[in-house]
């Protein structure tokens, strides 16, 4: 069973415009040298507020990417945890000693058809062409293609390792958002300082800024709403 992944170009492409245009919003922020004081000490002060401007609004964007990332790997785990479930109770139903040997032979074919599944959504959860669910960022899901519908303790393991990984996962994402929040309030008490040297208020760059990121929350928003569709697909096999 395969699982389209066009979906996932079009959320990258609106995640990369958005990131764009707070790009552009940064660069003006840094260019605004309107100086009302012709004082090189006003100067000097307003270079120095731009620059933690410049610092802090650095780390907004990473934050973003960090949040984007990590919310498309939570809703995979949270799809792939689905089809665990859906594993553990066909095992419980194959072990039964009151099964033939043909339905058993029925629900291993289940079993195998969602662990496939399974493996399709780990293998194409990927931001910026990089796999999501892999060591490199903490969350590999490992141990798919070993899992045997008469092995109820490897399923078991299989699923708290799961529950790690998705804490791992809600952990980064409250984290990057922490930063985010302190960021844009320092950023706003930065800007409103150097508004009182430059001419030119900043203040309405920070609200574009802030309003790119709500663009960038509801491209992300959209790609969770894909991995819904992606565990819609697992459970359409116990149809």
């Amino acid at each position: 069973m395969k699982i389209s992944s066009s979906g996932n170009t079009q959320i990258l492409n609106t995640i990369t415009q958005n990131k764009t245009n707070t790009d552009t919003v940064l660069e003006k922020i840094a260019a605004t040298k309107e100086l009302s004081g012709k004082d090189s000490a006003s100067l000097i002060i307003s270079d120095a507020l731009s620059s933690q401007i410049s610092s802090l609004t650095q780390n907004v964007q990473n934050a973003n990417e960090t949040i984007s990332m990590y919310q498309i790997a939570d809703s995979s785990l949270q799809a792939i945890q689905s089809g665990a479930e859906k594993l553990n109770d066909l095992s419980v139903r194959y072990n039964s000693a009151s099964l033939g040997s043909d339905q058993k032979a029925m629900l291993k074919e289940e079993f195998d058809a969602i662990n496939s599944a399974m493996q399709d959504i780990a293998e194409q959860t990927t931001y910026n062409g990089q796999n999501m669910l892999s060591s490199n960022y903490g969350l590999d899901v490992t141990g798919l293609n070993e899992l045997s519908v008469d092995d109820q303790e490897g399923i078991a393991n299989f699923r708290e390792n799961l529950s790690t990984l998705m804490q791992t996962a809600s952990d980064q994402i409250n984290s990057a958002s922490s930063n985010i929040t302190n960021s844009l309030t320092a950023i706003t008490n930065l800007s409103s300082a150097n508004s009182q040297i430059a001419e030119t208020p900043l203040d309405q760059k920070i609200t574009q800024m802030k309003s790119d990121e709500i663009k960038l929350t509801s491209s992300v928003l959209a790609q969770v709403h894909q991995n819904s569709m992606m565990q819609q697909s697992i459970s359409a096999l116990l149809v």
